[in-house]
């Protein structure tokens, strides 16, 4: 228990000289400047953002839902080049209360910085109302359900991109993300397209509970920052109900504009896998069931395989939000 305390204790006193930590040494010439009615400075260091573009970014900002913490936002940048030859798009200084935006001068538009802003403002509501998230123990770990066991906590000094969805300090953004970010419209046709599903909005961890789900979490963040969750972007996981007559059934939780893919594998005796997807948008809020007609899927009798498996992505056409779940698997003969 000692050493666990010495751990929190290097930790807290290691965290303001670790979050200043800067490696990506970009051209300091500015560009364009706008100054928001908050005070925010919004910076352009890339030759493809003037001050319209800056504008129209502070507008971006502002549709993520927002409180007082707004004002102790200090600047906005937007780089021109990549953070350390990498993909990301944005990063959040703690010290400087600073959001920087990379590839500015390949992402020229405002709305492409839409989630990854909405993420990035998340450090920055998170610091600011749960300073202590990204420790151990800390209240809201704990009743956001998560396993320390789980999660890293060196982000600070031993940052590496592929455990970017286990670090405390990210998984709090993307859930800001969910409940308070800036959502947008999906186009119905864009469904069966998939194009959809692979651009949703959806938390970078899918192994950790839905954050959509946790109303112990939701009454805490309410309280703590006064700034309410809007209960119609709530979206609750589908459940596998029953297997009967060649119909998959799902429970789900009544709510319109709802589009659901399942995503089903058949595995016969000789190890053939085949794959087949199946399209539903809920238009009725009374309907609390999810019922996939295999026979009219497959054009064939199940019997003619071993086992399936299948997993239901979903998305709110309204916002955009949604996740898929987890993947269910039964033996065609113990059906």
């Amino acid at each position: 228990m000692r050493r666990i305390h010495l751990y929190f204790i290097i930790l807290v006193i290691s965290f303001p000289f670790l979050a200043s930590f800067e490696t990506n040494p970009y051209n300091p010439k500015l560009h364009a400047i706008y100054q928001s009615p908050e005070g925010i400075l919004f910076k352009s260091f890339s030759t493809e953002w003037n001050q319209e573009k800056l504008i129209d970014l502070y507008h971006e900002l502002v549709k993520n839902k927002h409180g007082n913490e707004l004002k102790q936002l200090r600047a906005v940048e937007v780089i021109g080049t990549t953070l350390d030859d990498s993909f990301s798009k944005g990063s959040y200084d703690y010290l400087n209360k600073t959001i920087k935006l990379y590839q500015g001068d390949q992402y020229q538009e405002p709305s492409q910085y839409q989630e990854t802003l909405s993420h990035e403002y998340g450090h920055h509501f998170a610091y600011h109302y749960f300073p202590s998230h990204h420790l151990p123990l800390s209240k809201w770990q704990k009743i956001r359900n998560l396993n320390l066991l789980d999660l890293r906590w060196d982000a600070f000094w031993n940052y590496q991109d592929k455990y970017h969805a286990i670090y405390p300090q990210e998984v709090f953004a993307d859930d800001y993300v969910l409940l308070y970010g800036a959502t947008k419209e999906v186009d119905p046709k864009d469904v069966e397209t998939n194009e959809a599903f692979y651009l949703r909005t959806e938390h970078e961890n899918q192994q950790i509970s839905n954050v959509l789900e946790n109303s112990s979490l939701h009454s805490l963040l309410e309280e703590e920052t006064g700034i309410e969750i809007d209960q119609s972007r709530l979206l609750h996981m589908p459940t596998f109900s029953n297997y009967k007559d060649a119909e998959l059934s799902f429970t789900i939780k009544p709510k319109i504009n709802i589009a659901y893919r399942l995503n089903l594998t058949l595995n016969d005796s000789k190890g053939n896998t085949f794959n087949y997807e199946s399209y539903q948008i809920h238009r009725d809020e009374s309907e609390d069931e999810l019922i996939f007609h295999l026979e009219d899927l497959l054009k064939e009798n199940l019997s003619n395989y071993e086992w399936l498996s299948a997993s239901i992505d979903v998305i709110d056409l309204d916002t955009s939000i949604g996740f898929e779940t987890e993947e269910w698997k039964m033996d065609i003969e113990d059906i």
